[in-house]
């Protein structure tokens, strides 16, 4: 298989498959997969067993994973294919295992050994592996020793799998620039609008077009059901309250998980910047240098450095004012860090060169690095813990508040009881309830179905919270009559017909109208304007999006007129139809591709090593013999 991939990474197939979106074990529905009711087994990958014991397992930690950090979830819920990814990745890691063994690639005790001591979380405060930490972080997480070494292990053959099939993995240098080229370049259109306002009076319709209209949108003026809700709004956070939390508890959990407060050095800068390739010529080096000495005159003079930067810097070189934010070392280019690591706070940099140009830096923060002390974090660790010692108690206390909602005890007591609040949407439709209460989709469409007067035996959830509710009122769904809604449909037909005149006089413009350039003197005489530069994802003048419009646009030669009239509305001038003529392209900035084009180089990369992969392992799942024996286990039927 390594050998397939390696030697056929420039194949039309593979080059395909690259740029494509493919999904990743899409296991469902392939042929060799069928379902034989065998009594031990859950499934068997090249002969290799998923044994009921090894499904079980992997369940049972996947479903407390879902339920530590969704305690709203039902297991019911989870039936509802949790199961099938568990087999799914149960498969993928089967697949990974013999063909890495096929390949001779392996993890050593040693390796595991070394990587597990490079996870900060088991280091102490001087960075070395703490085994008291390791097990007292598993044991907070709930998982055994044995089990996260093996899963590691796992994670860390497949990567090295990954590594050695990626590393055919080859781009075209000059594809990047190629896509930039694309994407950034614009055009210049010319265009003749005739508004539909010219021809409204004469588009009014009559009162059987108005009732024929409404008989057949009767959809669009349905009014949807609305129920009027209670509810109890929970989070983990809101059931202990972070002053009832003592210093030595607050100390203790702070040594427990040190590492998260270990605080890298930052600074808040901002640049000016003179963009200068790395080849440039003698004459473009002299020519940005003065650029940058004119810069720091005016620097001297007094000037704030954001107004200066506002000035100079190029659309896309940093925010207002030259701003960078809040940097880490390692997130910007070498040349760059040094300088602005090695400032002061409040100086300003002498010119600085690096592969984007030549910068002025000033550092306006800093941060020092280390670990923050205690007295510093003691609110967030209080808040963390709060949140944690919520979550263990969550699922009890929504249970609680759901049995005595369905016992019909008043929400405002159950609240009451807790310090938490009672609310009350007020009637509201399904997708008012998901802005008012924060709840799903399909939480809303639950209470959207619920009879009046009757509570919701589950949490539902929203956002970080969970709520459990009654709805108290419910009106069901009805139509607006004819006559509450006729003079928006009077305004909707004539706006209809008039924009339908301003396309068919546009379609006879146009017959008149031939390609090339446009003489400047009669363009006011023709009524043509011309619009400002406009890229592929960009509006014509002030007319509102219309991808087949600029699609049209990019597609036609420059001083060609696109054959067809296209319906356009802007605010000033409402709706109308538009002749575009295509009067000149503006190749990209070559100033912003030196600032980039090491982003979109590693962009195109990153595809290519992922599309190899993706490429691999379809290629591994379509030769595999994967069968699925016993679906009743997976799908938790009759458990």
């Amino acid at each position: 298989m390594l050998e397939y991939i390696r030697s056929n990474s420039q194949s039309l197939g593979v080059k395909l498959a690259f740029g494509l979106i493919i999904l990743v074990f899409v296991f469902w529905g392939v042929g060799s997969m069928k379902d034989s009711g065998t009594g031990s087994l859950v499934a068997s990958v090249n002969g290799e067993p998923i044994t009921i014991r090894d499904f079980e397992l992997a369940y049972r930690s996947a479903e407390e994973g879902v339920l530590r950090n969704n305690p709203g979830v039902s297991r019911e819920q989870l039936r509802q294919g949790l199961g099938r990814q568990v087999l799914r990745d149960l498969i993928s890691q089967a697949l990974v295992r013999q063909e890495a063994a096929r390949a001779g690639i392996t993890v050593t005790p040693l390796e595991l050994r070394i990587a597990i001591g490079q996870v900060p979380a088991f280091q102490n405060a001087s960075g070395q592996f703490d085994p008291a930490a390791y097990k007292r972080v598993l044991e907070m997480q709930r998982i055994a020793p044995a089990k996260y070494e093996h899963d590691m292990s796992e994670d860390m053959l497949r990567q090295k799998l990954f590594g050695l099939v990626t590393s055919a993995a080859w781009h075209d240098p000059a594809e990047a620039q190629n896509r930039y080229n694309f994407l950034r370049e614009q055009r210049v259109p010319d265009y003749i609008f005739i508004p539909a306002a010219e021809f409204m009076a004469g588009a009014k319709p009559t009162d059987a077009e108005v009732a024929a209209y409404y008989d057949s949108h009767k959809a669009e003026f349905a009014v949807p059901p609305k129920v009027d809700v209670a509810y109890i709004r929970l989070t983990p956070e809101a059931l202990v309250k972070t002053e009832s939390i003592s210093e030595a508890d607050a100390r203790k959990w702070y040594d427990a998980n040190i590492a998260r407060f270990n605080q890298q050095e930052e600074i808040k800068a901002a640049h000016i910047l003179v963009p200068l390739a790395e080849d440039a010529a003698e004459a473009d080096v002299k020519k940005a240098q003065e650029t940058v000495a004119a810069i720091e005159k005016e620097l001297k003079s007094g000037k704030s450095f954001a107004d200066v930067g506002n000035a100079h810097n190029g659309p896309n070189a940093a925010g207002p004012g030259g701003e960078l934010g809040w940097l880490k070392r390692g997130t910007t280019v070498k040349p760059f860090e040094d300088a602005a690591f090695a400032l002061e706070a409040g100086k300003v940099s002498a010119p600085v060169r690096s592969q984007f140009g030549l910068h002025i830096i000033k550092v306006e923060e800093k941060k020092s690095g280390g670990t923050q002390p205690f007295a510093a974090v003691a609110a967030e660790v209080r808040t963390a813990m709060a949140k944690e010692q919520g979550a263990d108690k969550l699922r009890d206390v929504l249970d609680n508040l759901i049995e005595d909602n369905i016992l019909g005890k008043p929400l405002e007591k159950s609240a009451q009881a807790l310090g938490l609040e009672a609310q009350q949407s007020g009637l509201a439709s399904a997708q008012e309830l998901q802005q008012k209460m924060g709840v799903t989709a399909e939480g809303a469409a639950v209470l959207e179905k619920t009879p009046a007067n009757s509570p919701v035996d589950r949490a539902l959830e929203a956002g970080d919270a969970y709520v459990v509710a009654r709805v108290l009122k419910a009106e069901p769904a009805s139509t607006q009559p004819l006559e509450a809604v006729k003079e928006k449909i009077v305004a909707r037909l004539q706006g209809e017909k008039a924009l339908g005149e301003a396309m068919r006089t546009a379609a006879e413009r146009r017959k008149s109208l031939t390609d090339g350039a446009i003489n400047p003197t009669a363009k006011t005489g023709m009524g043509i304007k011309t619009a400002n530069a406009m890229d592929r994802s960009g509006s014509l003048a002030d007319f509102g999006p219309d991808p087949e419009l600029a699609a049209a646009v990019f597609s036609a030669k420059v001083g060609q007129w696109l054959p067809a009239a296209f319906a356009v509305s802007s605010p000033k001038d409402g709706q109308g139809a538009v002749l575009v003529h295509v009067g000149a392209v503006q190749p990209p900035d070559p100033a912003e591709w030196d600032m980039i084009k090491d982003i979109m180089a590693n962009a195109v990369e990153r595809e290519r090593v992922q599309g190899l992969y993706e490429t691999f392992m379809q290629r591994l799942l379509s030769t595999a013999k994967v069968e699925v024996l016993n679906m009743d286990i997976v799908d938790r039927k009759n458990m």
